[in-house]
Formats: C-alpha cells, structure tokens, sequence
C-alpha cells in the first residue's frame, strides 16, 4: 500500500494538470504558447515534489500520462506542429524530480533547467507562431465557385465577388471562441486597408450551431462588430468552396480567383494582422 500511494497521488496530480490546461484553453484563451507554458510551469512543480518525495521515475510517468494521452489524441491530430509541446511536458517532469531530489548533481540539473527555459523560449516565439500559420494556411489560385449570401442588417455588404474587387470573407460562428479571438484581428486589418476601396470585407455567420439572421445582427450589435455582415443559409456557400469548419478566412481576387484560404485561427499567430495585409497590398 505504500508503494501504490505515490503512484496514486502523482496520477492524481496529473488529472489536475490536465484539467488546469484544458480549462484554460476552453475557458481563457486559445494560445498554444500559453498553454503550452502552463502545462510546463505545472509539470516542472510536479516533478520537482515528486523528487523532494524521492519518488520514482514511474510516478513521473504517471504525472505526465493524463494530459500527454489526452493532448496527443484530442489536440496534436487537429493541429500536428504543436507535437512538440508532449516532449518538452515530459522534460519539464525530468528537469523538476532532479531539482527536487537531493542527491542529483545541482549543476546537471541547473544546467537541465536553463536548457530547458532556452527550448522552450525559442518553442514559443520562433516555431509555434510560424508553424501554426504555415499550417493554416494555404495559397491557391483556383476559379472561384458561384454563391451568394444574404445581407444582414441596414449597412450595405457584399454578398458575391465583384469583378475588379477583392473580397474578404470570413465564415464565422458566434459560438466559435477561435472565431470570437480573431474578430479584433480582421477588424485591423480593415483598418488599416482603408485607403483601399478596391478590398471589401464581410463577416458571414450560418446556421450551423442554430445561429441566425437576427441572433447574429444582435450579437454584432453587441459587440461592436463594425465590419459587413452576411449570412449563409444552409452552409450552402461555404461548401461551394469545398471548406468546412470556423472560423475560415478566403480571399477572391478582382479576376474572381480564390488566392488564399485559412481554416481556424490561434492567437499564437502572431503575426495573422501582418500578413495578411501584406499577402492583400500584393493583389
């Protein structure tokens, strides 16, 4: 019984650190940096108590098994670059159980943490960013299918390509959190586009999810949305396209040609306002 209760206990641990990170990306924020740094500063904390305990190399396993299972089945199928964030967990729970453990060598395990913190530096400011948008996004340059959508509201929206304009549009849920985080984004980019008469902008809901017309024009109302607002009955323009899910970015160019497509959006995409103005400015 002796034996089974710090395995039992570091299983336990492991549960809350699932619960904590998942609870934060559903409830908080979608950032994979962010998440990824939480789990870390809790795995490292784990591990560290496990190794004050001189417990064993199987109660960190344990420690990490819950979210490490949980993330590489739920999240790494759906955005594969973030694969990464299962190893480092792990070193996170090494780099802690030598601290915590007495007899470890201080400078190894010192030595441990510093790469550690240099990795993860580097993990969450150089490859995530470009990574996760890389892996959003794709150029094309394919005929744009017929479709047309239905204005919402009294402001005037475009609701089909216009030849010799370039429009962009944005499939999007109002009970889609990634949606919600990239509204402030496309709302910049507007902005800062609007010496551009040539670009036109509509933010589109559907009835996927039971959104509707009036459910989505009071939602804009209330928060503020200042872009053009359409909405796909049926979903029938956004399968036009041969897309689904939310939310999903699509540029037509003034020849009627889709030239960029963005399925999804996280918030470790730092530089989504940026390029996107500039892939625009190119058009």
């Amino acid at each position: 019984m002796s034996r089974i209760r710090p395995r039992l206990i570091a299983l336990l641990f492991g549960f809350l650190v699932l619960a904590l990170v998942f609870g934060f990306v559903v409830l908080c924020s979608s950032d994979m940096r962010a998440a990824y740094a939480l789990g870390a500063v809790l795995f490292f904390l784990g591990g560290f108590w496990i190794g004050k305990r001189q417990g064993v190399w199987l109660d960190a396993i344990l420690l990490w098994l819950p979210l490490g299972i949980t993330f590489g089945v739920a999240a790494v199928p759906r955005l594969p670059v973030i694969w990464p964030n299962l190893v480092l967990w792990a070193g996170a729970v090494a780099v802690g159980l030598f601290l915590g453990k007495a007899r470890s060598p201080r400078i190894l395990a010192i030595g441990g943490a510093c790469a550690l913190f240099a990795i993860s530096f580097g993990y969450c400011f150089a490859y995530l960013p470009t990574r996760i948008a890389e892996s959003l996004t794709r150029f094309v340059n394919l005929n744009a299918p017929s479709f047309q959508l239905q204005p919402v509201g009294n402001g005037s929206a475009p609701v089909a390509a216009t030849s010799g304009k370039i429009l962009v549009i944005d499939f999007f849920a109002t009970w889609c959190a990634p949606c919600n985080a990239e509204l402030p984004e496309l709302s910049a980019v507007r902005a800062e586009l609007g010496d551009r008469q040539d670009i036109e902008f509509v933010l589109v809901a559907g009835d996927a999810g039971h959104d509707t017309p009036d459910k989505f024009k009071a939602f804009a109302e209330r928060k503020h949305i200042d872009l053009p607002l359409a909405f796909d009955q049926g979903g029938q323009a956004q399968s036009a396209f041969g897309l689904i899910g939310f939310p999903t970015l699509i540029v037509i160019d003034r020849t009627g040609h889709v030239r960029l497509t963005h399925q999804g959006y996280n918030a470790s995409e730092t530089n989504f306002h940026r390029d996107l103005v500039r892939f625009l400015r190119t058009l």
